[in-house]
């Protein structure tokens, strides 16, 4: 195995704001995959697994970065009136969604414009306009943190809002979507979903896409806007003028700016509304809740 030392993050993630990785990896298989987590073992390191580093931000990481975007593959199959689509980790989730759209299937065509891989959304439960990618996952082949493949069920996985078993459980490798064909054509509502995204998000910016959750019954974006952070920056991070709850580079934007502004629109938040914002971004340092040591610690 042939892991780079010293890799700057940054170009890694779609914000292009990122650190130091002491070792960073692209397995191409599921040996290769194997052999890196015995390697973060036998080395004491934590490990992130990273896709397209659509919704991360790193800081300098003391540890084991473990890319999925050689880990690829689709396949197509019919059963009945439904398509089942099997990607693996590292496939882009546009190649899904374009399939949906060809093929007109039912609401994954909503989840156009996200720059993520399979994998990615899978752990992180993507979802939007009132979907989420977990609703016709069918099942997940995963390598778990000591080595070993297993295959799930959905119904022997837990998802909620933004949230799943990853990669508590270890690396999502392959998932199963079981899709039915949908009874309209969902073409213009596609076409509707895509000029939303132009109009709203500053999809053209580096940014990380949603910074917070929306909290029950209300919207981060609308708490982020009232309490003044709508264009609100930090040297080269800001929130995007589009959207309040899009984090931007304008150029140079650093680690620290990121949790400086971060910090302070939580802080506002709290302080006019009493409520906690919840990152959905994955803040990623040496030491961070995101990265795992392969032993379970």
């Amino acid at each position: 195995m042939r892991s780079i030392k010293d890799v700057n993050l940054s170009s890694l993630t779609t914000i292009r704001i990122g650190g130091i990785a002491k070792y960073f990896f692209e397995p191409r298989n599921v040996q290769e995959l194997k052999h890196a987590l015995h390697f973060a073992k036998d080395n004491n390191l934590e490990v992130f697994f990273l896709g397209r580093g659509a919704n991360t931000i790193f800081g300098d990481f003391d540890g084991f970065v473990i890319s999925t975007r050689r880990i690829r593959g689709l396949r197509v199959s019919r059963k009945g009136n439904n398509f089942l689509i099997e990607a693996m980790a590292g496939e882009p989730l546009s190649e899904i969604v374009n399939l949906a759209i060809k093929e007109n299937l039912e609401d994954l065509y909503k989840l156009a414009g996200f720059p993520a891989t399979v994998g990615g959304a899978v752990a992180m439960n993507a979802g939007a306009f009132g979907y989420e990618i977990s609703r016709h996952l069918s099942e997940v082949t995963l390598v778990s943190w000591d080595g070993e493949i297993y295959k799930l069920s959905k119904s022997e996985m837990k998802f909620s809002y933004r949230s799943s078993p990853f990669p508590e459980i270890g690396m999502v490798f392959s998932a199963v979507f079981e899709v039915p064909v949908a009874s309209r054509n969902i073409r213009e509502e596609h076409r509707r979903i895509l000029n939303t995204r132009k109009e709203k998000q500053p999809i053209n910016m580096p940014t990380c896409g949603s910074t917070f959750k929306n909290p029950s019954g209300n919207y981060a974006g609308r708490l982020l806007e009232r309490v003044g952070m709508k264009g609100y920056r930090v040297g080269d991070v800001a929130f995007s003028d589009l959207h309040a709850n899009f984090l931007v580079n304008l150029g140079n934007g650093t680690f620290s700016q990121v949790l400086k502004i971060i910090e302070g629109a939580k802080r506002r938040v709290f302080e006019e509304f009493g409520i906690v914002l919840e990152e959905e971004v994955r803040i990623v340092e040496s030491g961070s809740a995101y990265g795992r040591k392969v032993c379970g610690a």
